[in-house]
């Protein structure tokens, strides 16, 4: 065995056994920190050092890292829910994003949302903050079918209360509008261009994604009806993201679709500093695929289970 494998072989059990600085290594063993820094390293790479993290989180932080990876994500949360249930999943996710909002927002902040039962449990979750000067705002138009609970206007109001003297631009205009014209005088409207406006203009974004299917939101609030989600689904629509409807590649399924929608467009979207995709449940693996191949989020939180099908979904395609 030759020196310098016993060198560091020492110098790897001082640091990492008796918790010896690489400082007072150097001095102890004669040698520059560099020299410490380097034998660490080396033995990393040859196995004789090998970490292990021992927690019931490392699994998802490990998949969470992994998502980052290969999606070029800035930052991935993934969630261990302790049963697999629609609603706990739900709740889970949305302690977890106000997690993650709660660390990034600052003093006269914007953050725009989404109507969606998920981001409902983000706002329900957030704690109160001691912040001022921020502006809340709406993605996307909403509709008279959607629950008053997941509304757009009731998870403005929830936010409105966590941060005292914060001001809301609700966006009371539905989601579809079926002219171009129509689109168009709505947006002459002075208190629908000014939200408009604000939700474009913000910095961080937190929406949740929905599916082309029976199933959907948008079928039971009446933007779709059994001929739409056959007609989408032949166009490779997966994913509905606050009312754009995306392909596998997260591609818009119709480039005219913007005409008679009444939300931001995915390029205001993709400039922000956070755009947080707020979804999980294994039925929506593929929904969520189509949003990040498509760069829709630079921010994701979703379940373990989700995580993982979505990296073997990756894996599989490269």
């Amino acid at each position: 065995m030759s020196n310098e494998h016993q060198l560091m072989v020492k110098v790897a059990v001082l640091y990492y056994k008796y918790d010896m600085q690489q400082a007072v290594i150097a001095d102890r063993l004669g040698l520059s920190r560099q020299k410490v820094g380097r034998l660490l390293r080396q033995a990393k790479k040859s196995g004789i050092v090998k970490i292990s993290i021992h927690s019931n989180l490392s699994y998802s932080t490990e998949c969470a890292a992994a998502l980052e990876q290969l999606f070029s994500l800035k930052e991935v949360i993934v969630v261990d829910a302790p049963v697999y249930d629609d609603q706990i999943i739900k709740e889970e996710l949305g302690k977890a994003a106000a997690d993650f909002v709660e660390r990034i927002l600052v003093d006269d902040d914007s953050l725009s949302i989404s109507w969606s039962s998920t981001v409902y449990e983000f706002a329900k979750h957030l704690n109160k903050l001691p912040l001022k000067g921020l502006k809340f705002s709406q993605l996307n138009g909403s509709h008279e079918r959607v629950s008053l609970t997941f509304s757009g206007l009731n998870i403005l109001n929830l936010l409105h209360q966590k941060v005292e003297n914060s001001v809301t631009y609700p966006l009371l205009a539905p989601m579809k509008v079926y002219s171009e014209e129509l689109l168009g005088n709505l947006m002459k409207d002075i208190r629908i261009k000014e939200a408009m406006d604000a939700a474009s203009n913000s910095r961080i974004a937190v929406f949740g994604i929905g599916i082309i299917s029976r199933d959907s939101p948008l079928f039971y609030t009446g933007y779709m009806d059994d001929g739409l989600v056959k007609t989408l689904q032949q166009m490779g629509a997966v994913a509905d993201v606050f009312g754009h409807f995306i392909d596998r590649d997260g591609k818009l399924c119709s480039p005219d679709e913007g005409k008679w929608t009444v939300a931001i467009t995915a390029d205001d979207l993709k400039r922000k500093e956070y755009s947080i995709a707020v979804a999980g449940n294994l039925q929506k693996a593929e929904a969520i695929y189509g949003t990040l191949k498509g760069g829709w989020c630079n921010v994701l939180v979703t379940d373990l289970q989700t995580a993982k099908k979505l990296i073997e979904m990756e894996q599989e395609n490269m």
